[in-house]
């Protein structure tokens, strides 16, 4: 007997009865719901449950249900953003297909949303189905010229990994808005390093990109796409910074939002 897909139910509020609803459907249409509801959180200790969750591999979509203003809050957005990002390179690393994210507002509209969910698809009525077909249709999982991962262990804190998929780079900066980097080193892809040497380190460069300031690290070491560079930061980001270091030909750096600025 073949194992029925499941999909990852997250809860913005504790809502009992929307989760047996929404379970109850899923199954009567051929897929198992895994249902839990998330206590987001300003720091790495609410969000690391969140993207254990998302990055286990036998989930086939990701269905997000709250009421619209929940989706609003800054924490919010920010934490999914980032539980967005994780399942993201978990994908990418194994080869898989993508992680389809389905977002189930209630009682409003959505806000602008951030980097990292605006390929997501907004679903009001007939989510059962939507879901289902979304579990399969999941599509690929693109290869941008850059890996962005991340590891949130309480205790540790955040900590990026960033590195080149294809053409080495000379040298890596990464920075942060709404936080800034404490520490960083460079290593094999995957494992946080314990030591390392790191050449030309630079710390507290300040640069503007996409209309937000940013705090970044970086070093000239020479990264293949087997090694990375390591950053933890002192909270958790409003968007992200990050790509070769600069030198006479200007290299392209990578901007990410993790939630819309706020108006002036």
């Amino acid at each position: 007997m073949s194992k029925r897909p499941a999909v990852l139910l997250t809860l913005l509020e504790e809502n009992p009865a929307l989760a047996s609803t929404l379970g109850e459907e899923l199954s009567r249409l051929g897929a198992d719901c895994r249902a839990h509801f998330w206590t987001h959180g300003q720091d790495v200790q609410a969000l690391a449950p969140l993207l254990a969750e998302v990055c286990q591999p036998d989930h086939g979509a990701w269905l997000i249900a709250g009421e619209a203003r929940t989706f609003a809050r800054p924490d919010m957005l920010r934490g999914l953003a980032l539980a967005a990002l994780a399942a993201r390179a978990t994908r990418q690393q194994t080869g898989g297909t993508a992680l389809p994210i389905l977002l189930a507002p209630s009682g409003g509209d959505l806000p602008p949303l951030p980097t990292p969910l605006q390929d997501a698809d907004i679903v009001v009525r007939g989510i059962g189905a939507k879901t289902i077909a979304r579990l399969f249709t999941p599509g690929t999982v693109g290869t941008p010229p850059y890996r962005l991962a991340l590891h949130a262990r309480p205790g540790l804190g955040l900590w990026l990994e960033c590195g080149p998929t294809d053409d080495p780079w000379e040298g890596v900066l990464l920075g942060a808005s709404g936080c800034a980097p404490d520490a960083h080193g460079v290593g094999p892809a995957g494992v946080i390093p314990q030591r390392c040497t790191l050449h030309h380190s630079l710390r507290g460069v300040r640069l503007t990109a996409g209309g937000r300031e940013f705090t970044a690290w970086g070093t000239g070491n020479h990264l293949s796409p087997a090694e990375s560079y390591f950053v933890r930061l002192d909270g958790l980001p409003d968007a992200l910074v990050f790509g070769p270091l600069p030198g006479e030909d200007a290299a392209e750096l990578f901007v990410l939002s993790l939630h819309p600025q706020q108006e002036a």
